[in-house]
């Protein structure tokens, strides 16, 4: 059996989504990530993944999953024992024979597009196990991503703090999304930069929760989500995204990456995510030149991206 999930970006709400804010997040076009599930024999369970630079990783586990019986990395092994145990508990039947795991990334695993998200989203299309629930014994976060692999398509994403009818539950609170149309008709001058740096999402996030966020704050973000989906020009969508990147600098009290870093580009630049790492979005057409001119070389249209 064969499964295939999209990786994502978030145009909009990064770190406030943790707080409720709505957040513009959209898969990506030709990246993802597939999963192979095959029976194999002798009993007991193999796991091996790929990327474009070939197999990065292997374990091995028992028929039980309760031991890892080889593996080229253990943490990451750890991290999958405890996604195939909690399906297993959940899905018995599923493990009566030894199964072989095989997932092919197309794209870089330090891009920072998904790599998690989108294997929460396959295990899930295999096992039938709410993809919630497989996060929350997992690797956590907002969610919004697991949203944008099971969905495929952009969307609106909140954590809601009352139940919504056909919400999932997920650390105490209801995450509610919906597919939106987002495909802006000055795409071709928006670019997506690989910055050479992966962020810790996880320790970005605790750095985060120490900060102080007023309401006020988390309003104005999800307007700004709201506003990008009907936006009819790049000057306003330029106006947006650098409203966006003041209210997050204020709240972690550091300046924009624009600021500290490309302070002479003519257009706009919002960092996608974790602050410090992984893609930034840079508005017009001398982006490319611009970018590559300073040794950054993954450089993504999102019109491509888009579609």
């Amino acid at each position: 059996m064969s499964y295939y999930a999209p990786g994502k970006l978030m145009i909009s709400g990064e770190y406030a989504v943790l707080n409720g804010a709505k957040a513009l997040a959209i898969p990506t076009a030709g990246y993802g990530q597939n999963l192979q599930v095959e029976a194999q024999a002798p009993n007991g369970h193999y796991w091996e993944s790929y990327d474009p630079s070939g197999k990065w990783f292997e374990a091995s586990f028992s028929q039980d999953v309760q031991q890892i019986t080889g593996t080229t990395n253990l943490s990451q092994a750890v991290v999958i024992q405890r996604l195939l145990q909690f399906i297993r508990q959940q899905k018995p039947e599923l493990f009566k024979q030894g199964k072989h795991f095989k997932t092919h990334l197309n794209f870089n695993r330090n891009w920072g597009l998904g790599s998690s998200s989108s294997l929460i989203a396959l295990l899930s299309q295999w096992s039938g196990v709410p993809a919630f629930d497989l996060l929350d014994n997992s690797f956590g976060g907002s969610g919004y991503d697991v949203a944008v692999a099971m969905t495929n398509k952009p969307v609106l994403y909140r954590l809601s703090e009352r139940k919504q009818s056909n919400s999932p539950v997920y650390k105490g609170k209801y995450p509610v999304w919906q597919a939106v149309d987002f495909n802006p008709d000055f795409a071709d001058s928006i670019f997506l930069i690989y910055r050479n740096v992966k962020q810790n999402s996880r320790d970005e996030i605790k750095k985060y929760r120490q900060k102080t966020i007023e309401s006020a704050q988390i309003q104005m973000i999800s307007q700004i989500s709201d506003a990008l989906l009907t936006c009819q020009s790049l000057d306003r969508f330029e106006m947006l995204i650098d409203k966006h990147e003041q209210i997050i600098s204020r709240i972690l009290q550091r300046p924009t990456v624009q600021q500290e870093l490309f302070a002479d580009y003519p257009g706009q630049i919002k960092s996608l995510g974790a602050w410090g790492g992984d893609f930034i979005m840079a508005t017009r057409q001398e982006a490319p030149a611009y970018f590559q001119s300073k040794g950054f070389r993954q450089i993504l249209c999102l019109k491509d991206i888009l579609n």
